[in-house]
């Protein structure tokens, strides 16, 4: 891209994507007054893929030469698969398709070669042949699938020093040499350095601070951003302008949040590496610079709704990084309906528009209007002003307040009650996406459930999870193995006749536990390597200590060589998913329930790709079925969670695993089966879309940290911990169950928990959220689910 050259983007006219999908997807008129930029929604994300795919080789059609900005990570997925499909299938689609029913330009056809792309961001420094890097996202996903000339695209490399720049830094090719423990102090930009290191770590800040100058002039030159694309973080970040950057800055190079550090400790192998890095990202006025670019913010699942709210409905604030985008004509937000759920006018039109009187909508309206006027549901209120939501339910429903409130009251005593009772005489399969989220949702619960002797318990894990566990943690379990093998222990204390048999695994967990009773991290040590060891030779089909031996000292080197984030290989990741495994076993032999009642399934769609593949019916779905057809649960919890929230792996779980219980219900003899959805750290139930509240005491709290801490050490330092909380998971569940239980208590005051005769009553400072669901109604919950699958099929087939 030449700095000297300028591209001009003339005002865009109405975009006929736009309004064949606000056709497709009617929403109720609004007005800047209540969003202050456009908004479309649509079904699910990968109608949203297309939608945006759609627009943009809209704009690409009408503004050949245009300099385009794109995503990188998980958001654009379906966008970058749905624009491949249109490119690679443009004459068949414009001789019926939908580009065709549109209305394209049947003459023209995108010059993807003429477009200028940038690069929103990076981080500093990574190799740009890291697996995570920005720069590689690049060239892959949009340089080489959507066929754009590399020669008009500039790129970040924050890793790979220039002539120029090795000339002024010296004999240093690359600028992880200048920074060798990975630390980032841009302090040093008015420091005087203490030493040599730190002086050479000074001039090299500064050259990257031109390189931003640079960076930044080369975009205005071309006359701005004409199309830009992007996600938003849970903090509201767009690129890494993080909350409170100002909307008027520039390309920079800077720090992160922890918000942001949390969200991408995936990309490089745990918070531990990203507190370390520093950023390049371009700024918010470099995005809004041209007055006449079409900025597009894409959002899909709950857990963004109420950032894209404020973002949508606020005046500008440094604090919502994207309401810097209200100032152009051509913003907007392509949403699903999950990530709209937030915007509080929209929401509620529709509902006037499409009314019906069902309880669980008049109790929502109650419950919002009760906590945000801090009002008690005793009746005691008996006039709506100033409570929107009260108004509303007792115009369209034809029923007083004082009727509306005690209604609600009732209904939720009648959760709470419901929460009380045991269940008895039942098989319940508890499953997990991952080896923590059964104890994260419902732990509490679990101490009455397993102590049952009328109850039979079964557990599931779904997958590895191996990408949650740092290469730091596996290393220092196979160097005390290592250590274990070279000092003779291992031999004497395992000998050869149980260590392929593995019937005797069972003695690596009560040895652990021994371990936690007499409080000696050593022996808890030892049998994770124990553990490990049997695992290994099984692997190896060898009892050999010299092969063991051997095999360690190669993983060791592996790991010592590995960089943070880099794809594992096949055996690390196996090991990593072994050693989940083991920590979820130890969980459940505090109660006595053996291996024999606890299956991993490993399911395959799992996987360190960019973008993961989706379930599989025979290689995924038939594996849970086998499973039901064994167990032959009564009962069945799982993980309830919408799209795009949390980690994609619990929504792809949910959608094998509706697969495999609609198999089984359908089987005679199965039409009384239970269905119990939770949520966790991930995302939020609100109250009224649940029928089961379980109060819980401080001593739940104390036991599931101690469990937690424990048993999941391979978590217990959070690597990869949530954007809510700088802590373990633990502390994060007690924090949602506190908060869930205060909105009870402002609900239906302090004296109803404290002078209740029932002890779980009096002691609760917690509350766990269920949805108990017969299979009909499960069916119901999972219409989504099939049209999601339904639009994925037709991507795929097209």
């Amino acid at each position: 891209m030449h700095d000297s050259e300028r591209t001009t983007v003339v005002n865009q006219p109405k975009s006929k994507v736009e309004a064949y999908f606000g056709k497709r997807f009617p929403a109720p008129c609004m007005d800047r007054n209540h969003e202050r930029i456009e908004v479309l929604v649509v079904d699910n994300y990968v109608t949203l893929g297309q939608l945006t795919a759609l627009r943009f080789l809209e704009w690409v059609c009408g503004n050949p030469g245009g300099v385009v900005a794109l995503p990188t990570g998980k958001t654009p997925e379906f966008f970058i698969k749905w624009v491949q499909h249109y490119l690679e299938r443009w004459d068949t689609e414009m001789n019926g398709g939908i580009p065709a029913e549109i209305g394209f330009d049947p003459k023209c056809r995108p010059d993807m070669r003429s477009l200028h792309f940038v690069q929103l961001d990076e981080f500093f420094p990574i190799h740009p042949e890291h697996e995570r890097s920005f720069n590689r996202f690049v060239r892959r996903f949009y340089i080489d699938a959507f066929g754009l000339d590399i020669r008009k695209a500039r790129l970040i490399d924050t890793c790979r020093l220039d002539k120029v720049r090795r000339e002024v830094l010296g004999n240093i090719r690359s600028v992880e040499e200048v920074f060798p423990d990975g630390i980032i102090d841009l302090g040093l930009r008015i420091k005087h350095p203490a030493n040599d290191l730190e002086d050479l770590q000074k001039k090299t800040i500064k050259l990257f601070d031109h390189f931003c100058e640079e960076y930044e002039g080369a975009i205005r030159n071309r006359g701005g951003i004409g199309f830009f694309l992007g996600g938003i973080g849970p903090d509201g970040h767009i690129a890494f302008n993080v909350k409170g950057s100002s909307h008027y800055s520039h390309t920079r190079l800077t720090k992160m949040n922890y918000e942001t550090q949390a969200a991408a400790a995936g990309d490089l192998g745990g918070i531990e590496t990203v507190r370390k890095r520093a950023v390049i990202t371009i700024g918010l006025e470099t995005i809004t610079h041209n007055p006449d670019a079409v900025a597009i913010v894409i959002a899909a699942g709950e857990s963004k709704a109420k950032v894209v709210a404020a973002s949508i409905e606020f005046k500008p604030h440094p604090d919502y990084p994207a309401t810097a985008l209200q100032k152009l004509p051509n913003a907007r937000f392509y949403l699903t309906q999950g990530a709209a759920s937030g915007l509080k006018e929209r929401k509620t039109r529709a509902r006037i528009q499409a009314w019906q009187k069902t309880e669980q909508t008049l109790e929502e309206w109650m419950i919002d209007g009760a906590l945000n006027r801090s009002a008690r549901l005793d009746g005691q209120a008996r006039r709506t002003d100033g409570v929107p939501e009260w108004k509303l339910a007792e115009r369209l429903s034809g029923k007083t307040l004082p009727w509306l409130l005690n209604r609600t009251r009732s209904q939720l005593i009648e959760k709470i009650n419901r929460g009380l009772k045991i269940p008895e005489h039942q098989r319940i399969l508890h499953t997990g996406p991952h080896h923590d989220d059964i104890e994260l949702a419902y732990f509490p619960l679990l101490h009455h459930l397993v102590r049952s002797k009328h109850n039979q318990n079964f557990f599931c894990y779904c997958t590895s999870g191996f990408t949650s566990v740092t290469n730091a943690y596996v290393l220092k379990n196979l160097v005390f193995l290592r250590d274990l093998i070279r000092s003779g222990r291992h031999a004497r204390d395992i000998p050869k006749s149980k260590r392929t048999d593995w019937k005797s695994a069972p003695d690596d967990i009560t040895g652990y536990l021994n371990g936690i009773a007499n409080q000696n991290p050593e022996t808890q040590a030892f049998y994770i390597a124990s553990r490990l060891a049997r695992l290994f030779y099984g692997h190896l089909n060898t009892e050999d200590d010299k092969k063991l031996y051997k095999f360690v000292q190669s993983r060791i080197g592996e790991l010592e060589s590995l960089d943070p984030g880099r794809v594992d290989p096949p055996i690390i990741q196996d090991i990593k998913g072994w050693l989940r495994e083991f920590e979820a076993e130890l969980v459940w032999a505090h109660f006595g329930i053996g291996m024999d009642r606890v299956t991993h399934l490993r399911l395959q769609f799992y996987s360190s790709d960019i973008f993961p593949e989706y379930p599989d019916a025979e290689r995924d779905v038939a594996p849970i079925l086998k499973l039901l057809e064994t167990v032959r649960p009564t009962i069945i919890s799982l993980a309830l969670d919408p799209e795009g929230s949390g980690p994609d792996t619990h929504f792809k779980t949910l959608m094998a695993l509706s697969q495999a219980i609609d198999r089984f219900a359908r089987q005679p003899g199965n039409d009384k089966l239970r269905i119990w959805g939770y949520r966790n750290v991930w995302s939020r139930f609100h109250l009224s879309r649940v029928n089961t509240v379980v109060p819980i005491s401080l001593n739940s709290f104390a036991v599931l940290h101690n469990m937690f801490n424990n048993c999941f050490l391979s978590q217990k330092s959070a690597s990869f911990p949530s954007w809510e909380m700088d802590g373990t998971f633990s502390q994060l569940a007690q924090k949602v169950w506190v908060e869930q239980y205060n909105d009870l208590v402002g609900l239906l005051g302090k004296d109803f928990f404290y002078q209740d005769p029932n002890p779980m009553m009096r002691r609760s400072y917690g509350a766990i959220y269920l949805k108990d669901m017969s299979y009909g109604e499960f069916v119901l919950e999972m219409k989504p689910i099939g049209a999601l699958i339904e639009s994925k099929r037709a991507l795929k087939d097209a």
